[in-house]
C-alpha cells in the first residue's frame, strides 16, 4: 500500500491542496488542520517524490504545500518538477527550517511562499490567501541573510 492518500473532490470554490511531506504524522496533522478551515480542501497527500508528481498531475491542485524533505528527492527539486508539469499550481513550503540556504533554495525552485510550521493556523491561512491572490509570502522573522 502506498503512503499517499487521495481524498474525494470537494465543493466548488474551495482551494484545493496537495500535501507533500516525508513524515506521515505531519501530513495527517496538516490534513486535519486544513480540512477544518473554511475554503480549504486537502485533495491528496504524498511523502515520496514520484508519487507527489503523479498526484499533482492527476489532481491538479491549486496549492502544493511541501516540506524541504521529500523521500527520493528534495522539496525544492520536487517543487520545480511539479511546476513544470502543473504550471498553474502555486507552491508553498511549509517547513521547520529557518535557514537562509533552505529559504533561498525553496524560492529559487519557483515557490510562492515559505512558511514555518510553528506559525499559528491563522498565519498559514494568510500565506495561502496571499499566494492565491498572486502575492509572495514569507513567514515573519525569517533569517534571510547569511
Amino acid at each position: 500500500m502506498s503512503d499517499a492518500q487521495t481524498l474525494p473532490e470537494h465543493e466548488e470554490g474551495t482551494i484545493r491542496l496537495l500535501l507533500v511531506d516525508v513524515h506521515a504524522i505531519s501530513r495527517k496533522s496538516s490534513r486535519t488542520l486544513f480540512d477544518s478551515l473554511p475554503g480549504l480542501s486537502v485533495v491528496g497527500e504524498a511523502g515520496e517524490h514520484l508519487e507527489a508528481l503523479r498526484l499533482a498531475v492527476v489532481l491538479q491542485p491549486d496549492i502544493v504545500l511541501i516540506s524541504m524533505r521529500v523521500q527520493g528527492s528534495t522539496g525544492p527539486q520536487t517543487a520545480r518538477e511539479i511546476l513544470v508539469q502543473v504550471p498553474h499550481a502555486r507552491v508553498v513550503f511549509l517547513t521547520l527550517f529557518d535557514d537562509p540556504e533552505y529559504i533561498h533554495s525553496a524560492l529559487a525552485s519557483g515557490a510562492h511562499a515559505y512558511v514555518l510550521k510553528q506559525e499559528p493556523a491563522a498565519e498559514i491561512l494568510k500565506a495561502i490567501t496571499k499566494v492565491m491572490a498572486g502575492e509572495q509570502y514569507l513567514s515573519p522573522g525569517l533569517k534571510l541573510a547569511q
